[in-house]
């Protein structure tokens, strides 16, 4: 057993930290383009990657996430037949999300009425470059499950690292150079014909031979797995965008660029749960087939107080330097955000709900319908609640709508997953340990603003945001051990993560 809780805490710590450097990657591709372009360029750019995502979350559906439950069923041959078909069926579906993406550019000024007619004009050419970059990406986007499914995690995490830097590279390196939009976009294109090849190049090397009649998993049993878990996957990305979508039609470009800045959870601390969840949902799975009730409890316990440990003080954190934050990474001379701090505030209080990952314990009782309707109910409650508040009381309503929506369908969660686990929905969650957890960042937090705010000159945001952010770990770190919040096994476990040993 230890040896077995050893290996799970490594292959953890190898998926944490890659989510967290593509993270970072991806978060410094988005200040890149906020210091450099304008209100209105950093606009269409943000619109062109969310019509991007959308599409390719279509496509893929859960046929990535197929490859986890299907891999250890089927070897030898049967092994690179299964990939094989995997990539042929989004290949077709790359063709069809492509053929939407084009649709798009069509019916661009109808969708955006609020927008100026040059802006409409630069998206509608280069939409069609955006189709190509989604018909190339989408049937690569398997290989990180494969290689973690191979139980190759380090190059699972190197493969991550490098196609994320690629994109960084290709999309900004143009604009940073001096060129306009349409060279990041070229840019972006050359990205996905590297990533196509050498991901194929990969898979080759990788995988035993055969082809893909070797397959031993059927399309339509594969498509009755996957299907579900797409949709659900699927609407919680659309909810992603669904109160930027209610922004873009009922607002101004400069109204959108404000809520893009400001509808953000620090994506750092939002990809830990995420990351714990893709290890730990195997070992659920098992405790439940085998009806071992109390190690599955005690098993998510554990994994909710440690994320508690991590994302509950960076959450806390992220939102009293919000205004330091933006102004360092957003604001230029000429143009401010000051609009997006409340609404960056009311999306981190979002992340304090997110200690663990929900649906990966849902799919362990089999309740992948449950997992869908959850995800089909937050969008509905999202949009029903975002048009009138965002009518009323601008962003700042659109991001209050997002959070009580949020919230509710949070309770529902709990609910749900406490029928299954035959628990009252207060008992599903290790709330005492939350709160306390809780209580202790927001004590410590008060302090901490009240300080910056009388110490220190409000202009000076680096200052600020050192001042605070160290400020406030410091103390957490020191009130949470002195009242047992934080074991010593905990730093130990700390210290070694952050040596980087499972990447040796």
């Amino acid at each position: 057993m230890p040896g077995r809780s050893t290996n799970l805490t490594e292959k953890t710590g190898v998926v944490v930290f890659a989510r967290i450097i593509t993270t970072v990657i991806d978060l410094a591709i988005v200040i890149a383009t906020i210091q450099i372009l304008s209100k209105t360029d950093f606009a269409i750019i943000g619109y062109l990657l969310m019509i991007h995502e959308i599409a390719r979350n279509v496509a893929t559906l859960g046929f990535p996430d197929s490859v986890f439950y299907y891999f250890e069923r089927v070897s030898g041959s049967a092994k690179r037949g299964f990939v094989l078909q995997t990539t042929a069926i989004l290949g077709a579906t790359a063709l069809i999300a492509g053929a939407v993406v084009l649709l798009v550019s069509l019916v661009v000024p109808a969708i955006l009425p609020q927008w100026d007619s040059e802006s409409i004009a630069q998206i509608q050419y280069l939409l069609p470059f955006m189709a190509l970059v989604v018909l190339l990406e989408i049937p690569t986007w398997p290989v990180t499950n494969i290689l973690l499914a191979l139980d190759r995690q380090r190059d699972s995490a190197w493969y991550e690292m490098i196609t994320s830097m690629l994109t960084l590279v290709c999309l900004v390196g143009p604009l940073a150079l001096g060129f306009g939009l349409e060279a990041a976009v070229y840019g972006l294109t050359f990205y996905a014909v590297i990533r196509f090849v050498g991901s194929w190049i990969l898979m080759k090397i990788v995988l035993p031979e055969g082809k893909m009649a070797d397959s031993t998993v059927t399309v339509k049993q594969q498509a009755d797995f996957a299907i579900p878990l797409g949709l659900s996957s699927l609407v919680n990305k659309i909810n992603r965008y669904t109160d930027k979508f209610v922004v873009s039609i009922l607002l101004p470009a400069s109204a959108y660029a404000e809520y893009t800045i400001g509808a953000q959870e620090v994506p750092i601390i939002r990809v830990i749960p995420f990351a714990v969840g893709t290890v730990l949902i195997s070992r659920y799975v098992a405790f439940q087939l085998e009806n071992k009730k109390e190690e599955l409890l005690a098993l998510w316990y554990k994994g909710v107080e440690k994320v508690s440990l991590m994302v509950v003080p960076l959450t806390v954190a992220s939102i009293i330097i919000a205004s330091d934050l933006i102004a360092i990474v957003a604001e230029s001379e000429g143009t401010e955000y000051r609009n997006s701090v409340i609404p960056f505030q009311i999306f981190n209080l979002i992340v304090l709900l997110r200690v663990t990952n929900y649906g990966s314990i849902l799919q362990a009782f089999g309740d992948t319908k449950g997992v869908f309707y959850l995800s089909l109910n937050l969008v509905l409650a999202n949009i029903i609640l975002s048009i009138p508040l965002t009518i009323y009381f601008g962003i700042i309503g659109t991001a209050a709508g997002t959070f009580i929506a949020n919230f509710y369908n949070w309770i529902i969660t709990l609910r749900r997953i406490g029928g299954h686990m035959q628990l009252p929905a207060r008992k599903v969650l290790p709330f005492p340990f939350y709160l306390k957890v809780l209580g202790i960042a927001f004590v410590v937090a008060l302090p901490v603003w009240y300080s910056r705010v009388v110490l220190i000159p409000a202009e000076n945001a680096l200052a600020g945001l050192t001042f605070s952010l160290f400020t406030f770990l410091a103390l957490f770190a020191v009130i949470g051990t002195a009242f047992g919040v934080i074991s010593g096994d905990d730093w130990k476990k700390l210290k070694e993560w952050l040596s980087l040993k499972f990447l040796r």
